[in-house]
């Protein structure tokens, strides 16, 4: 069993009271994520970058006059290097969207930058002065790259003549050595290689999206005190992680099975991004945190996806207080268009982001549990479905309000429940700020 902290629902036998829990029931602590959409500046024009580990910090921007020493020269970045990486994005260019969506200059600095932290490289000059421009094609980098796991920032170095910028050299700031990313490189390529060996090869995009969903959520935890919690080594090395490193990984595991997904900033609703139960029930004055989530592409349709809210960790108890199961998976926030977003979460990406307006594939749909009215026929084959896999809990997805009473009366105040489980007793949770049931099989 996972041990994040859980909400705990007691169900009764039979008839049970409305139980209005938010779906996420986490109640999870997440350290916030400052997001600035520009470079900041203080009083000291200092410019201040993001920390990829979620804090902002004031870049170390030194000012260099011309002709001073010849030790604060700027080295040239290899043409050999800046070809291949040239090379490399065109090779394999759907998962480098945040590339796409820049303009000529930036593509052009976002090459450099990204040549600069493969390889680990300091004080380079590059072919942009302007700082803006500059932080923009780091974030981009940053976005497009979730392999890039070893750095948590950068520094720049202005070359300065007549009170203008003549040159900037480009810095990463790294976590670690280069011998240590070597390492780590290779126990992420073995731990993406025995994920992608187990996926569905020959299913649909929904199958293989929701193979990666599912697995990272049951064998991972959200804990905001695991090292390396805002990268994908989190998820490798420790099984432990928030949200960037739940997002890294989807995104990272999806490109290398030729799906596209990428991620995006913004904020959520919950103090630290993630919710308290009960948080949802008044999310516009509910506070909001920082937070990601994944973009991806499904039979050709683009789809919001939230892997951290997907950890739904609610543990149902028998009336007689005995544990009952542990739901690890929820599916309220998996392949959902920009509109069901709304009132949860905000976006803030760093460049344009792929509009998302199909709910076709979204979980209840796809799986028959979507009904837009009472339908006798749609029960029998959702119910004889779920039985049939083996499942233990069964989801029921009301179109509205309205729906979900007539639904409600149908199935449990009517009792036709019974004669679709084929038994006399039934164990249920209603989440009626959603329109859903949630039926013990």
């Amino acid at each position: 069993m996972k041990s994040s902290r859980k909400t705990e629902l007691k169900i009764i036998t039979y008839v049970i009271a409305v139980l209005a829990l938010s779906l996420c029931g986490c109640g999870f602590v997440k350290k916030p994520i400052t997001l600035p959409s520009q470079p900041q500046k203080d009083n000291s024009g200092a410019i201040q970058v993001i920390d990829i580990n979620g804090d902002v910090h004031e870049t170390s921007v030194n000012v260099v006059e011309s002709g001073e020493a010849e030790d604060n020269a700027a080295a040239s970045l290899p043409e050999r290097t800046l070809a291949q990486v040239a090379q490399n994005l065109l090779i394999d260019d759907d998962s480098n969207f945040a590339y796409s969506q820049l303009d000529e200059n930036g593509r052009n600095c976002y090459l450099e930058i990204y040549a600069i932290l493969t390889e680990m490289l300091e004080k380079i000059e590059i072919s942009s002065i302007d700082p803006d421009e500059v932080d923009l094609a780091f974030r981009a980098v940053m976005v497009d790259h979730p392999e890039i796991f070893y750095v948590k920032g950068y520094s720049i170095v202005k070359y300065v003549s007549a009170g203008s910028v003549k040159k900037i050299a480009f810095s990463g700031t790294y976590i670690m050595t280069s011998e240590e990313a070597e390492m780590k490189k290779s126990k992420v390529d073995a731990y993406v290689d025995d994920f992608i060996s187990m996926a569905p090869h020959e299913g649909s995009d929904y199958e293989k999206i929701k193979y990666v969903y599912d697995r990272l959520i049951t064998e991972n935890e959200y804990a905001v005190d695991s090292e390396n919690n805002q990268n994908i080594l989190s998820v490798v090395e420790n099984g432990r992680t928030v949200c960037q490193g739940y997002t890294k990984v989807m995104q990272l595991i999806l490109n290398r099975m030729g799906i596209f997904c990428t991620l995006v900033n913004g904020t959520a609703c919950g103090r630290n991004g993630v919710p308290d139960a009960g948080e949802l029930d008044d999310a516009e004055n509910a506070e909001w945190g920082g937070h990601v989530w994944n973009i991806v592409k499904c039979n050709g349709m683009y789809y919001n996806v939230d892997v951290t809210w997907g950890d739904a960790a609610i543990t149902l108890l028998n009336s007689d207080g005995t544990l009952s199961r542990d739901i690890d998976v929820n599916y309220e926030f998996f392949l959902v268009d920009d509109g069901y977003m709304i009132g949860t979460h905000d976006p803030e990406p760093v460049v344009p982001m792929p509009k998302c307006n199909s709910m076709e594939d979204s979980y209840y749909r796809h799986e028959g549990l979507y009904f837009t009215q009472v339908d006798r026929q749609q029960f029998y084959r959702a119910f004889e479905s779920a039985l049939a896999s083996g499942e233990m809990l069964m989801y029921v997805k009301a179109s509205s309000p309205e729906v979900f009473e007539q639904i409600q009366d149908h199935l449990f105040k009517n009792e036709n429940v019974f004669e679709y489980l084929g038994r006399t007793n039934v164990r249920y949770v209603e989440f009626p700020e959603r329109n859903l049931f949630m039926i013990s099989l």
